[in-house]
């Protein structure tokens, strides 16, 4: 169970918290559930869901959990009972993860309550993985590092992008994987240039490099990586770019640490790229955290002036990106140590050629 001391510690002024985004409540529950409420207390949690979950939700009991079926206005109705039970009145609530009408919603529903913002708190809670997150992300980056080795020796020149997005996807499936972390990007040749192309029918042609950035979902969470490799011999210029980009990215893994904000990891890499005259080439942020989300904060950018800490998780990402000829990044995921960082990212990085 997450820690909810320390939630209670971030928003001072609530006295319970209403969980309603499905992500939040498989973060404080480790149930998966398309629907419900949990409520969370000094005393304890409630868990509020329909007949669909029922049976499968009862085995919160053993971690404490109180569970009741119930759906409709009777949910309704059994939220404010369980706050009056509480004797709370200040609730927290996810404004990080409702619209502006389910919020007014709320506010009339619940109009003997009083809403306080609470999702920037569950962020910060968040962003500090516990073992089980790190052990569930490092096997999700361990599918994707068997999904790329396979995927070298499918790809070939008259391939679409579409093909080996779809090959990418089973893989991901056959090997473990809850399905993907993202839409997958595939980009070859004019098109690796776009940093979040989409996969199109583009045949692979004779010298393209080909960008696949994906990631698998294993337990709920998220793996990254990407890949830049070539289809036949890369052109002097493209080769040039791919060894800038690894010199960047290697600076950054060699000397990033806890300690560091996002800004300052974000030099190590955008310093090498534009020392060698590409700066205005690299024009995303160097990193982002995941977990439950793809991405996650802090951020590995020049505008974070958070620290990063132990247990918190970060990608390492440079690239360039030239449009008409085509562009180049690299992928690691890793995750901070006391003194460094852990590289859960196994696949190579030299140059390949297939």
């Amino acid at each position: 169970m997450k820690d909810i001391k320390k939630l209670f510690e971030l928003t001072p002024s609530a006295e319970a918290f209403l969980i309603t985004s499905q992500k939040n409540r498989f973060y404080f529950t480790g149930f998966s559930s398309t629907a419900g409420y949990l409520i969370i207390g000094k005393e304890g949690m409630v868990f509020i869901t329909d007949f669909r979950y029922g049976e499968m939700a009862a085995s919160l009991s053993q971690q404490g959990i109180k569970v009741i079926v119930s759906s409709g206005a009777a949910a309704t109705e059994e939220i404010k009972n369980q706050f009056r039970k509480m004797g709370a009145k200040k609730i927290g609530f996810e404004d990080t993860e409702m619209t502006v009408a389910e919020y007014n919603s709320y506010r009339k529903t619940y109009d003997e309550l009083e809403f306080i913002p609470a999702g920037s708190s569950i962020s910060l809670i968040r962003q500090i993985k516990t073992p089980e997150e790190i052990e569930n992300i490092t096997k999700a980056q361990a599918i994707t590092d068997k999904v790329f080795k396979h995927m070298l020796g499918f790809i070939s020149v008259d391939m679409s992008e579409l093909d080996i997005a779809v090959e990418l996807e089973c893989q991901v499936r056959k090997l473990g994987g809850d399905g993907l972390a993202f839409d997958t990007i595939i980009a070859s040749g004019e098109n690796s240039s776009k940093p979040h192309a989409h996969p199109t029918m583009k045949k692979i042609k004779n010298g393209d490099p080909v960008t696949m950035d994906f990631g698998a979902r294993y337990k709920g969470y998220c793996s990254d990586m990407t890949r830049t490799i070539f289809v036949g011999k890369p052109s002097a210029q493209i080769k040039n770019i791919y060894e800038i980009v690894l010199k960047a990215q290697m600076n950054t893994l060699e000397n990033m640490k806890p300690g560091m904000t996002g800004k300052q990891l974000d030099a190590l890499a955008r310093e090498i790229i534009t020392a060698n005259g590409f700066g205005e080439y690299f024009q995303h942020s160097t990193g982002h955290s995941l977990g439950l989300d793809i991405h996650e904060s802090p951020n590995l950018s020049a505008m974070c002036e958070t620290e990063f800490k132990p247990n918190m998780l970060g990608t390492v990402e440079p690239g360039i990106y030239v449009s008409g000829l085509g562009g180049v990044r690299i992928e690691d995921l890793v995750v901070f140590t006391q003194d460094g960082v852990k590289n859960l990212t196994m696949s190579s990085k030299e140059l390949i050629i297939i």
